[in-house]
């Protein structure tokens, strides 16, 4: 970013506000420097999906990792856990029905 710099009147939703600080504090930064960032990231992809609102989304939709290949948290060596019981769905079909013995 240049060194000259020039204020904008901008307003945002509160809700949008509350996220910005939020997001801020979880990266130690000010608002204004997420919100600088923030264009500068938004600004290229828009430019790399040739300034196509649609196509960023799609872009986005796609490029997001599948859950199941998101690292798993790690666990103490020593961990006394139980195993986790099987959660598959229950059979139903031998479930007595109200009124039967």
């Amino acid at each position: 970013m240049s060194s000259k710099s020039r204020p904008i009147p901008l307003a945002l939703p509160t809700a949008l506000l509350s996220k910005l600080d939020k997001t801020a504090a979880l990266m130690n930064r000010t608002r204004a420097q997420l919100i600088r960032d923030t264009i500068e990231i938004g600004l290229e992809d828009l430019r790399r999906c040739g300034y196509s609102i649609a196509a960023a989304v799609v872009d986005k939709a796609h490029s997001t990792a599948p859950l199941d290949s998101l690292p798993l948290p790690k666990v103490a060596e020593d961990s006394t856990s139980e195993p986790v019981p099987d959660r598959s769905p229950a059979d139903y079909s031998k479930k007595k029905k109200p009124g039967q013995p």
